[in-house]
């Protein structure tokens, strides 16, 4: 089994981590840091626990890249207090890969080595990682020939190579992925948080932060604007997702029941009616969260599946680098549902 397979063994390791939870605590208490002349960190307060993503957003030269490096160990602070464990890995993908003279498996083989994998382990790992970010050939290409987003997946298969266990350090991890890549990321990241590893990223990207995210903090110029918790960025409200489908010699009540009156059924139009076929193809949206389920119910139905597109993310990022609640907007966008909702009875009569 590879170290993917590892998640078995989370609940006894996760009651491991209860006991030692208050050890496991990573925490920046009142630091600052100044670069030449520039307060890049101002009394910086910041704890992270097992378990637990923190994301970092706000605008170039807020102190997101150097908080990051000051976790990392990089930089010291001029003032105030870093505590980490006594035990657990450090893992970092910070600022981009370099583009050295090795390829890509070469690189990795090398990192990985000097991290003390053993090379039977090592070369699983590469194997599996590369597979996962669809590294594809680009696995024996030379680094200076790689293009920006393939670059960033070599660097964050290095930094993921000794698996989820410690303080994994991100910056930027989904710019320039393709959505694929995005989404295996956030998966991994998701089960890493579910085997105790802790996490700080700088990230921009709504997908990470509404999975993930169990507090958000915005540096503004160095200093702490906000900090939100999961609880406020849920205000936001669930991202929703388009299922076209097509049903074929239902009764009109079984597809009213199945259509229409499940939980989770944002808006429900029938697009295209044949009545001399029976054949009816249905627009629906519906909450993420519910979105695998209807499928099984409209596929249990004997229905068939057009197309699912998962809609844009109603967190919006320009107000929440400016210090505004993530769930400013809900208003408008439970106005726009309620009026789509409206018309569904419309459509099925």
């Amino acid at each position: 089994m590879g170290w993917k397979a590892r998640a078995n063994g989370f609940f006894d390791k996760a009651g491991k981590a209860a006991a030692d939870s208050s050890e496991q605590i990573i925490s920046l208490q009142r630091v600052s840091k100044r670069l030449g002349n520039v307060h890049v960190l101002n009394d910086i307060h910041l704890e992270v626990g097992q378990g637990e993503c923190i994301v970092l957003v706000g605008r170039n030269g807020s102190g997101k890249s150097t908080l990051l490096r000051v976790l990392a160990g990089m930089l010291l602070p001029d003032s105030g207090a870093l505590r980490k464990p006594m035990h657990g890995q450090m893992m970092y993908a910070l600022d981009g890969l370099p583009r050295l003279p090795f390829t890509s498996r070469e690189y990795l083989w090398e990192m990985g080595r000097i991290r003390g994998i053993r090379p039977e382990i090592l070369r699983q790992r590469i194997g599996e990682l590369s597979e996962l970010l669809f590294l594809g050939a680009a696995l024996d290409q030379n680094l200076p020939q790689l293009s920006k987003g393939t670059l960033q997946k070599v660097n964050l298969i290095q930094a993921l190579l000794p698996g989820p266990d410690g303080l994994l350090l991100l910056d930027e991890p989904l710019s320039g992925l393709d959505v694929p890549a995005q989404e295996a990321m956030v998966d991994v990241l998701r089960q890493w948080k579910q085997e105790g590893s802790q996490i700080v990223t700088a990230c921009h990207e709504p997908l990470l932060i509404e999975r993930l995210a169990d507090q958000v903090i915005v540096l503004q110029k160095g200093t702490v604007l906000r900090r939100w918790s999961q609880e406020d960025l849920q205000q936001a409200g669930e991202p929703a997702v388009s299922i076209q489908c097509v049903m074929e010699g239902q009764e009109q009540s079984v597809i009213d029941a199945l259509l229409a009156q499940q939980p989770g059924i944002i808006a429900c139009h029938r697009s295209v009616a044949c009545p001399d076929h029976g054949r009816e193809v249905w627009d629906l949206k519906v909450s993420r969260s519910s979105a695998d389920r209807i499928i099984e119910m409209i596929l249990a139905a004997g229905g068939s599946i057009v197309s699912v597109q998962p809609e844009k993310s109603r967190l919006q990022m320009e107000g929440l680098m400016e210090g505004r609640h993530p769930g400013e907007t809900v208003s408008r966008n439970l106005a726009e549902h309620t009026s789509s909702i409206s018309t569904v009875g419309g459509n099925l009569q």
